[in-house]
């Protein structure tokens, strides 16, 4: 295990992102995935200290990440990045056991099920700051950063490969922005009567949409992009009430899995006090018969 100063030693200077339309799409990639890459370094060090609102931007970070790297799809996807995503899934779980926590503990205070959460929170938070502090983290970041700057598909060599990385941002983002989009709008129709994994997956789509919007802004004409943050409003607002659904929704399950492990609990400590019920009674009644054994003579 590292210590925790050692994934200072990979932070990058933080600058300032520019996009403009006639940017390569490969450059803009380059410039939007170190600037996500950044903001987890930058928070780093106050994740580790505990700081709940650093975790939650590191999440988001990450969730940025995850979102470029779907907008730009074809162009970028490789094995590296197989390998990459796999541990980011593996880093995720625990910062998203944490953040989960810590959304719990704020909706829940004064109420019976806070103490219970901030107990589990630390637990969970142990895990977290084990695995930021690994060789595993460590190797995961650098190799993050060599991805975007050396990856695979930086050099691939076929026509079309090299067209993808030269489309002007300009070109790519309206193309790519309209089609999600109107994939949002499919996915959506019907909310009100969806379950819980359907209305999930739709929050999760209006985030990554909202993401990519984001990030879009120097890439498109002004007008353009003025009707594109006319649905980042909505989908702000959006993204707030099917998150305050979710919270509720992760809550419930969380008070559940602590009463299903209490309902254990109670059972085993049930069952040891039966075996040490039977161990006493068989103990007296053993000794009862050797002084009635005495007393017959």
């Amino acid at each position: 295990m590292t210590s925790s100063a050692e994934p200072a030693k990979i932070i990058r200077l933080k600058r300032p992102r520019h996009l403009s339309q006639a940017m390569r799409c490969e450059t803009a990639f380059r410039l939007i995935l170190s600037e996500c890459l950044e903001d987890v370094a930058i928070h780093h060090e106050a994740v580790l200290a505990g700081d709940a609102t650093a975790l939650h931007q590191t999440r988001v970070a990450l969730t940025r990440l995850k979102a470029a790297i779907a907008f730009y799809g074809p162009m970028v996807a490789d094995t590296e990045w197989t390998r990459l995503k796999a541990e980011l899934k593996w880093l995720s779980g625990y910062l998203g056991a944490t953040r989960d926590l810590d959304v719990a503990i704020e909706n829940s205070m004064g109420q019976p099920e806070e103490r219970m959460f901030r107990t589990a929170r630390t637990d969970a938070f142990d895990k977290l700051k084990e695995a930021l502090q690994s060789e595993r983290y460590l190797q995961w970041f650098e190799g993050m950063w060599d991805w975007v700057g050396s990856g695979p598909w930086t050099a691939r060599q076929d026509r079309r490969a090299a067209q993808r990385r030269a489309v002007p941002v300009s070109v790519f983002h309206a193309r790519r922005l309209s089609r999600w989009h109107q994939k949002l709008c499919q996915k959506s129709r019907g909310l009100q009567g969806m379950g819980k994994n359907k209305r999930h997956r739709v929050r999760l789509a209006s985030k990554r949409l909202r993401y990519a919007i984001e990030f879009s802004e120097g890439s498109l004409a002004a007008d353009d992009y003025t009707s594109w943050r006319n649905v980042l409003k909505h989908l702000r607002k959006g993204q707030q009430i099917l998150g305050e659904l979710n919270d509720d929704e992760v809550r419930r399950g969380l008070v559940e899995s602590a009463d299903a492990l209490e309902q254990r609990a109670r059972k085993r400590r049930a069952k040891r006090r039966r075996v040490h019920e039977r161990k006493r009674k068989s103990r007296l009644l053993r000794h009862a018969a050797s002084v009635y054994r005495k007393i017959a003579g």
